[in-house]
């Protein structure tokens, strides 16, 4: 079975991703506003709230804005696409090289993972954990991204 999607995809998704990946890391650096963006505020169907004041609610619908939704949506589709795309030539040692980056990827996610549970508490650490849903995909890609450069530049200088 083979779940790669088209090759045409990459290039797009590599700039959808990182661009998205950059606009969520300056949205988080100046402080991610309460409000996000305003005409994203809206009320959407929610299964669990908990409010700060109100306290938890079950199903029904709340008002939220929708910035942090969007940005954590955009930056995993576009990362999975990216990542996960075909080479030109797929061929045996592209699978390998694949499979070496979302191996090292998960290592390294992982020690981050066991190192911000030892060390790291309260809110920090929440929030360690919501960087973590979009690290293993940047790791991923970057390692990928930087071995198959590799691979090719090695090819053209033989």
């Amino acid at each position: 079975m083979n779940f790669l999607f088209p090759s045409f995809w990459k290039r797009p998704a590599q700039l959808v991703f990182f661009a998205s990946l950059a606009m969520a890391i300056l949205w988080i650096s100046v402080g991610a506003p309460e409000g996000g963006i305003v005409w994203f505020k809206t009320q959407v169907p929610a299964l669990w709230s908990d409010e700060v004041l109100g306290g938890p609610s079950g199903p029904g619908w709340i008002n939220n804005n929708l910035t942090d939704e969007l940005f954590l949506t955009l930056i995993t589709l576009s990362g999975l696409a990216a990542g996960f795309s075909r080479e030109p030539v797929e061929d045996e040692l592209i699978s390998l090289l694949r499979w070496k980056a979302l191996a090292q990827s998960v290592l390294l996610n992982a020690v981050i993972l066991i190192a911000a549970t030892w060390t790291l508490y309260g809110v920090t650490f929440l929030y360690v954990l919501y960087a973590q849903l979009v690290a293993l995909l940047v790791f991923y890609n970057l390692r990928l991204m930087w071995t198959l450069r590799q691979h090719y530049t090695a090819k053209y200088e033989e």
